[in-house]
């Protein structure tokens, strides 16, 4: 610690004592820690003095202090006053990692609390399972994501945990493509979107069955809301995927700036025991951010200072260990060097999460077989299975369905030998 900030420590002590004694609250600073981004002085309150009247006083304190704001906390320990550190440490992902590695199976870095000690999440645990990130923008939401993401992919081989990336703007991840931990490239596109949590939701099915739950896979789900609102199908999927993947090894981590009702459901809210609250701009918005009231998250002050709620624990305030994107890639070379272990994800059917298309369009039809047939064409009774693909499982051979796809296969296989042909063409005319 700084001569300065020493002295500076002792003079908001005396300055605290002094307005908190002229508002007939009188008590003694007792001590207290210097985290990276937060000091927090532990009070001891004379008899009398009520949690409520302190409180009240946070913003005469935090003008009396010369401090942006100041929060009332109630601890085990006793009072707490948190206000802004004047010589702010940046908290690295990188350095932070050194320190503690190896992180335990299945666990999330998150960043550093008030008094300098990592914050993980164990996903494996009841009492995290799944997360749910709030905040207003800027409040560090996607700095938080990559984090746990990049922590997750340094500390665990692709055999023991595989990642989903869904992100609609398409900024959140791009560190981290190309490494064997994914099950594909990150995702921006909602259709795809829905056929790859459809697959997780079979997958989840299958193993619920056979009583197997690795390797764990981690869906990161940024902008939420934006999901929701291209396709109300979304939600459904993910709280399924909620409600029973953490017995399977499936685990959310979603992020929103408000989760209101508006953006995803009660049920839905209920099944993210672990949520990580940023800035929130009023009371309201922080109770519903982090499932309770008295909070305070409308006090935090952004830039990756975070709350972390879950269960009937006291929050735990913490700064978000950042890594930058390029920082990222770097990290990330050597796994993304090795090869992935095959994962054999169920086939998510077209027609139970994309928009349906009319039986008789057949350039649609077309143009949505191509991909699936390019990858299963020609194997194992595939026609069968593209009668389902494009027309769900309901669809039987035969019919109206079954001569469509025909069609589409029929228009699929010519475009393929014209190609073929013209290649053919081409290189003799190189050769001549």
């Amino acid at each position: 610690m700084s001569r300065m900030l020493r002295q500076y420590l002792e003079n908001i002590a005396n300055t605290a004592e002094a307005v908190l004694v002229a508002h007939r609250a009188p008590g003694r600073v007792t001590g207290g820690t210097v985290g990276p981004r937060l000091i927090r002085l532990n009070f001891d309150p004379a008899p009398g003095v009520r949690v409520g009247a302190l409180a009240a006083l946070a913003d005469d304190l935090a003008l009396a202090l010369k401090v942006s704001s100041l929060r009332v906390d109630r601890t085990p320990a006793g009072i707490v006053f948190e206000i802004p550190n004047p010589e702010p440490r940046a908290v690295t992902l990188l350095p932070m990692l050194k320190g503690i590695h190896p992180l335990p199976s299945a666990t999330a870095a998150l960043g550093l609390t008030d008094d300098g000690a990592p914050l993980l999440a164990r996903l494996s645990s009841p009492e995290v399972a799944h997360c749910l990130v709030s905040g207003t923008t800027g409040s560090g939401k996607t700095a938080l994501l990559r984090t746990m993401a990049v922590s997750l992919a340094l500390e665990h081989s692709a055999d023991d945990l595989r990642l989903l990336l869904i992100d609609p703007k398409g900024r959140a991840f791009r560190a981290l493509a190309g490494i064997p931990h994914l099950l594909r490239a990150p995702v921006t596109d909602v259709n795809e979107a829905l056929e790859a949590l459809g697959s997780l939701v079979r997958l989840m099915q299958a193993r619920d069955r056979r009583g197997e739950n690795k390797p764990r896979i981690v869906v990161f789900v940024d902008e939420l809301a934006d999901l929701a609102f291209q396709s109300g199908k979304v939600e459904g999927v993910l709280a399924r995927l909620a409600q029973r993947g953490r017995e399977a090894g499936i685990h959310l981590v979603a992020a929103t700036q408000r989760p209101s009702a508006a953006v995803i459901s009660g049920i839905m809210r209920a099944n993210f025991p672990l949520r990580l609250v940023g800035k929130v701009v009023t009371s309201e918005d922080a109770r519903i951010a982090a499932g309770r009231g008295g909070t305070d998250a409308e006090r935090l002050s952004g830039r990756g200072d975070f709350l972390a709620v879950g269960g009937t624990a006291l929050p735990i305030r913490f700064q978000v260990a950042f890594i930058g994107e390029s920082e990222a890639r770097d990290a990330l070379q050597d796994a993304a060097r090795q090869q992935a272990p095959l994962l054999d994800l169920p086939e998510a059917e077209a027609a139970e999460g994309a928009e349906a298309i009319p039986a008789d369009d057949l350039d649609r039809l077309t143009e949505r077989l191509a991909p699936w047939w390019a990858k299963h064409g020609g194997r194992f009774g595939s026609k069968t299975r593209a009668v389902k693909f494009l027309f769900g499982e309901e669809a039987t051979p035969g019919g109206y369905a079954w001569q469509m796809t025909q069609a589409a296969i029929d228009r699929l296989a010519s475009s393929s030998s014209s190609i073929l042909s013209s290649a053919s063409a081409n290189s003799g005319a190189a050769r001549g």
